[in-house]
């Protein structure tokens, strides 16, 4: 089984409460739900872990692995590959072609994210979670 992971949202707060369009003001809060989703994680210890957020845009997977408890940081075993922002669904293309580059494209997996627009309509392996709630 695979995870494929968001970050901002899930993780964490994408914004914090009280925010309103045009006056956003960003969560610095980070890794606020992390022990939940390692927690839940370790109950699962066959699962992979591929991060999908933007965080793999600006950091090395080996940084990203540091982001997490010393049990868990190996299970995180790669990155998807990043797709025009423009791409319609672009998301749940980059975790097929990392599905597909890695071979594993038979295997169970998941999406965990807070961006429905990412995503087609009706796609079986997205995990919404609120932005306002994260994990």
């Amino acid at each position: 089984m695979i995870l494929f992971l968001d970050f901002d949202g899930v993780l964490h707060l994408e914004f914090l409460p009280g925010s309103s369009p045009g006056k956003v003001r960003a969560n610095t809060d980070y890794w606020t739900h992390l022990p939940r989703i390692e927690e839940v994680l370790r109950e699962f210890p066959t699962i992979d872990v591929v991060v999908s957020s933007a965080w793999r845009l600006r950091y090395s997977l080996a940084d990203l692995r540091k982001l997490f408890s010393p049990d868990i940081a190996p299970r995180i075993i790669g990155v998807t590959p990043a797709l025009g922002a423009k791409e319609r669904h672009r998301r749940e293309k980059e975790i097929q072609m990392w599905l597909e580059e890695a071979g594993r494209e038979n295997e169970s997996f998941i999406a965990i994210d807070d961006w429905a627009p990412l995503f087609s309509d009706g796609w079986p392996h997205h995990f919404w979670v609120s932005p306002e709630t994260a994990f």
